[in-house]
Protein backbone atom coordinates (compact mmCIF):
# COMPACT_ATOMS: atom_id res chain seq x y z
CA UNK A 1 0.00 0.00 0.00
CA UNK A 2 2.71 2.59 0.72
CA UNK A 3 4.45 1.88 -2.46
CA UNK A 4 1.45 2.45 -4.28
CA UNK A 5 0.91 5.75 -2.69
CA UNK A 6 4.62 6.68 -3.78
CA UNK A 7 3.82 5.92 -6.75
CA UNK A 8 1.06 8.29 -6.99
CA UNK A 9 2.84 11.07 -5.49
CA UNK A 10 5.67 10.11 -8.85
CA UNK A 11 3.39 10.38 -11.30
CA UNK A 12 0.34 12.79 -10.44
CA UNK A 13 2.73 16.02 -11.58
CA UNK A 14 3.12 14.61 -14.74
CA UNK A 15 -0.58 14.27 -15.07
CA UNK A 16 -1.11 11.10 -16.30
CA UNK A 17 -4.14 10.30 -14.49
CA UNK A 18 -7.04 12.37 -13.26
CA UNK A 19 -8.13 9.95 -10.41
CA UNK A 20 -8.96 11.41 -7.05
CA UNK A 21 -5.96 9.89 -5.24
CA UNK A 22 -3.79 11.41 -7.79
CA UNK A 23 -5.16 15.06 -7.10
CA UNK A 24 -4.99 14.38 -3.30
CA UNK A 25 -1.26 13.35 -4.11
CA UNK A 26 -0.49 16.44 -5.75
CA UNK A 27 -1.05 18.29 -2.20
CA UNK A 28 1.46 16.85 -0.47
CA UNK A 29 4.39 19.14 0.71
CA UNK A 30 6.83 19.02 -1.59
CA UNK A 31 9.80 18.11 0.72
CA UNK A 32 8.24 14.92 1.75
CA UNK A 33 7.01 14.24 -1.65
CA UNK A 34 11.09 14.69 -2.24
CA UNK A 35 11.91 12.52 0.98
CA UNK A 36 9.77 10.02 -0.74
CA UNK A 37 11.13 10.05 -3.99
CA UNK A 38 14.81 9.83 -2.57
CA UNK A 39 13.80 6.76 -0.79
CA UNK A 40 12.39 4.86 -3.60
CA UNK A 41 15.17 5.38 -6.16
CA UNK A 42 17.62 4.63 -3.00
CA UNK A 43 16.31 1.02 -4.00
CA UNK A 44 15.22 1.55 -7.93
CA UNK A 45 17.88 3.96 -9.57
CA UNK A 46 16.70 3.21 -12.90
CA UNK A 47 13.12 4.47 -11.93
CA UNK A 48 12.61 7.11 -15.03
CA UNK A 49 9.33 7.73 -13.69
CA UNK A 50 10.13 8.97 -9.92
CA UNK A 51 13.78 10.13 -11.10
CA UNK A 52 11.57 12.89 -13.72
CA UNK A 53 9.67 14.25 -10.76
CA UNK A 54 12.67 14.59 -8.67
CA UNK A 55 13.87 16.86 -11.31
CA UNK A 56 10.66 19.07 -11.32
CA UNK A 57 11.34 19.77 -7.82
CA UNK A 58 15.23 20.26 -7.60
CA UNK A 59 14.30 23.09 -10.61
CA UNK A 60 11.09 24.34 -8.67
CA UNK A 61 13.44 25.02 -5.34
CA UNK A 62 16.08 26.58 -7.15
CA UNK A 63 18.77 23.38 -7.01
CA UNK A 64 19.17 23.76 -11.11
CA UNK A 65 22.16 21.91 -10.99
CA UNK A 66 21.03 19.21 -9.40
CA UNK A 67 17.64 19.45 -11.15
CA UNK A 68 19.46 19.45 -14.59
CA UNK A 69 21.64 16.34 -13.49
CA UNK A 70 18.61 14.44 -12.64
CA UNK A 71 16.77 14.74 -15.98
CA UNK A 72 19.97 13.66 -18.29
CA UNK A 73 20.04 10.27 -16.09
CA UNK A 74 16.14 10.57 -16.13
CA UNK A 75 16.47 11.01 -20.38
CA UNK A 76 19.67 8.06 -20.79
CA UNK A 77 17.05 5.54 -19.08
CA UNK A 78 14.01 6.80 -20.91
CA UNK A 79 14.34 8.92 -23.77
CA UNK A 80 10.47 8.71 -25.20
CA UNK A 81 9.12 9.30 -21.54
CA UNK A 82 11.50 11.77 -20.99
CA UNK A 83 10.41 14.03 -24.07
CA UNK A 84 7.00 13.45 -23.76
CA UNK A 85 6.49 14.72 -20.73
CA UNK A 86 5.58 18.43 -19.05
CA UNK A 87 9.86 19.13 -18.18
CA UNK A 88 10.98 18.46 -21.78
CA UNK A 89 11.00 22.22 -22.64
CA UNK A 90 14.04 22.60 -20.65
CA UNK A 91 15.84 19.23 -21.97
CA UNK A 92 17.83 20.67 -24.68
CA UNK A 93 19.13 23.19 -22.06
CA UNK A 94 19.75 20.68 -19.47
CA UNK A 95 21.89 18.07 -22.17
CA UNK A 96 23.75 20.86 -23.14
CA UNK A 97 24.91 22.14 -19.84
CA UNK A 98 25.76 18.63 -18.48
CA UNK A 99 27.80 17.81 -21.33
CA UNK A 100 29.38 21.12 -21.19
CA UNK A 101 30.28 20.59 -17.58
CA UNK A 102 31.72 17.54 -17.78
CA UNK A 103 33.90 18.85 -20.25
CA UNK A 104 34.84 21.87 -17.81
CA UNK A 105 35.46 19.36 -15.06
CA UNK A 106 37.87 17.15 -17.69
CA UNK A 107 39.81 20.25 -19.41
CA UNK A 108 39.23 22.87 -16.88
CA UNK A 109 39.16 25.54 -19.31
CA UNK A 110 38.47 28.97 -18.41
CA UNK A 111 36.43 29.59 -21.61
CA UNK A 112 33.98 26.58 -21.17
CA UNK A 113 33.07 27.60 -17.77
CA UNK A 114 32.86 31.48 -19.24
CA UNK A 115 29.72 29.38 -21.90
CA UNK A 116 28.52 27.81 -19.11
CA UNK A 117 28.41 30.88 -17.21
CA UNK A 118 26.68 32.28 -20.10
CA UNK A 119 23.95 30.29 -20.62
CA UNK A 120 23.00 30.15 -16.91
CA UNK A 121 22.86 34.10 -17.02
CA UNK A 122 21.04 34.12 -20.24
CA UNK A 123 18.64 31.86 -18.17
CA UNK A 124 18.29 34.33 -15.44
CA UNK A 125 19.77 31.52 -13.13
CA UNK A 126 22.09 33.80 -11.88
CA UNK A 127 23.47 31.65 -8.45
CA UNK A 128 24.74 29.16 -11.20
CA UNK A 129 26.20 31.82 -13.32
CA UNK A 130 28.11 33.16 -10.60
CA UNK A 131 29.81 29.64 -9.48
CA UNK A 132 30.70 29.01 -13.29
CA UNK A 133 32.52 32.47 -14.02
CA UNK A 134 33.73 31.48 -10.58
CA UNK A 135 35.25 28.92 -11.79
CA UNK A 136 36.58 30.28 -14.49
CA UNK A 137 38.17 32.74 -11.99
CA UNK A 138 40.17 30.35 -10.19
CA UNK A 139 41.54 29.17 -13.55
CA UNK A 140 42.59 33.02 -14.96
CA UNK A 141 41.87 35.59 -12.09
CA UNK A 142 43.04 38.66 -14.85
CA UNK A 143 39.22 38.07 -16.90
CA UNK A 144 38.19 41.60 -15.85
CA UNK A 145 34.93 41.23 -17.90
CA UNK A 146 34.65 37.59 -16.06
CA UNK A 147 34.61 39.10 -13.05
CA UNK A 148 32.04 41.69 -13.52
CA UNK A 149 29.99 39.22 -15.06
CA UNK A 150 30.10 37.34 -11.70
CA UNK A 151 29.26 41.01 -9.79
CA UNK A 152 26.13 41.05 -12.04
CA UNK A 153 25.30 37.50 -11.23
CA UNK A 154 25.83 38.11 -7.97
CA UNK A 155 23.82 41.66 -7.72
CA UNK A 156 20.81 40.39 -9.28
CA UNK A 157 20.84 37.58 -6.53
CA UNK A 158 21.44 40.73 -3.93
CA UNK A 159 24.52 39.62 -2.94
CA UNK A 160 25.34 43.43 -3.37
CA UNK A 161 28.45 43.67 -1.17
CA UNK A 162 29.84 40.77 -3.00
CA UNK A 163 29.44 42.01 -6.33
CA UNK A 164 30.95 45.55 -5.00
CA UNK A 165 34.10 43.33 -3.85
CA UNK A 166 34.23 41.61 -7.54
CA UNK A 167 33.69 45.45 -8.88
CA UNK A 168 36.35 46.99 -6.41
CA UNK A 169 38.64 43.72 -7.34
CA UNK A 170 38.98 45.03 -10.88
CA UNK A 171 39.34 48.80 -10.26
CA UNK A 172 42.48 47.77 -8.33
CA UNK A 173 44.08 46.45 -10.79
CA UNK A 174 42.38 48.80 -13.83
CA UNK A 175 41.17 52.09 -12.04
CA UNK A 176 39.86 53.66 -15.18
CA UNK A 177 38.20 50.42 -16.64
CA UNK A 178 34.93 52.03 -18.35
CA UNK A 179 32.64 48.93 -17.24
CA UNK A 180 33.71 48.61 -13.96
CA UNK A 181 33.14 52.53 -12.91
CA UNK A 182 30.05 52.23 -14.89
CA UNK A 183 28.54 49.08 -12.88
CA UNK A 184 30.02 50.42 -9.60
CA UNK A 185 27.94 53.97 -10.44
CA UNK A 186 24.78 51.54 -11.03
CA UNK A 187 25.48 49.35 -7.79
CA UNK A 188 25.74 52.43 -5.64
CA UNK A 189 23.09 54.26 -6.91
CA UNK A 190 20.39 51.34 -7.08
CA UNK A 191 21.43 49.19 -4.82
CA UNK A 192 22.58 51.27 -2.07
CA UNK A 193 21.01 54.42 -2.54
CA UNK A 194 24.29 56.50 -2.51
CA UNK A 195 24.10 59.04 -5.72
CA UNK A 196 26.67 61.09 -4.07
CA UNK A 197 29.56 58.36 -4.94
CA UNK A 198 27.55 57.03 -7.54
CA UNK A 199 28.48 60.26 -9.29
CA UNK A 200 32.24 59.99 -8.99
CA UNK A 201 32.09 56.33 -10.85
CA UNK A 202 29.57 57.46 -13.69
CA UNK A 203 31.72 60.85 -13.76
CA UNK A 204 35.15 58.47 -14.55
CA UNK A 205 33.52 56.21 -16.77
CA UNK A 206 32.36 59.02 -18.90
CA UNK A 207 35.77 60.03 -18.79
CA UNK A 208 37.45 56.65 -19.56
CA UNK A 209 34.65 55.74 -22.18
CA UNK A 210 35.51 59.03 -24.35
CA UNK A 211 39.11 58.49 -24.06
CA UNK A 212 39.08 55.27 -25.42
CA UNK A 213 36.11 56.09 -27.91
CA UNK A 214 38.11 54.04 -30.76
CA UNK A 215 37.72 50.42 -28.90
CA UNK A 216 33.71 50.42 -28.87
CA UNK A 217 31.56 49.72 -31.99
CA UNK A 218 29.43 52.75 -32.71
CA UNK A 219 26.31 51.91 -31.41
CA UNK A 220 27.86 50.52 -27.78
CA UNK A 221 29.48 53.78 -27.70
CA UNK A 222 26.86 56.07 -28.26
CA UNK A 223 23.93 53.95 -26.10
CA UNK A 224 26.89 53.88 -23.21
CA UNK A 225 27.64 57.41 -23.47
CA UNK A 226 23.76 58.17 -23.24
CA UNK A 227 22.86 56.14 -20.40
CA UNK A 228 26.25 57.27 -18.52
CA UNK A 229 24.91 61.16 -19.35
CA UNK A 230 21.54 60.60 -18.08
CA UNK A 231 22.78 59.35 -14.61
CA UNK A 232 24.92 61.97 -14.45
CA UNK A 233 22.04 64.59 -15.19
CA UNK A 234 24.38 66.41 -18.13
Amino acid sequence: MFRKIVFLVCVSVMGFAATHSVCESERIETYKAKEMIESILKDEPTNAICMLQLANIYLKQGEIAKGFDTLVDAYLLDPHYVQHSKIATVLPFALKVTHLKTQAQSTNDKSTWNALGDGYFDMGIFNEASLMYKNSLFVDPTQHMIRLKRALSLQKNAYIYSALDEVQTVLNKEPFHVFANYYMGKFLAYDLKNRENARVFFQRAKEALMAQKDTFAYLEYTNLLSDITKELGD
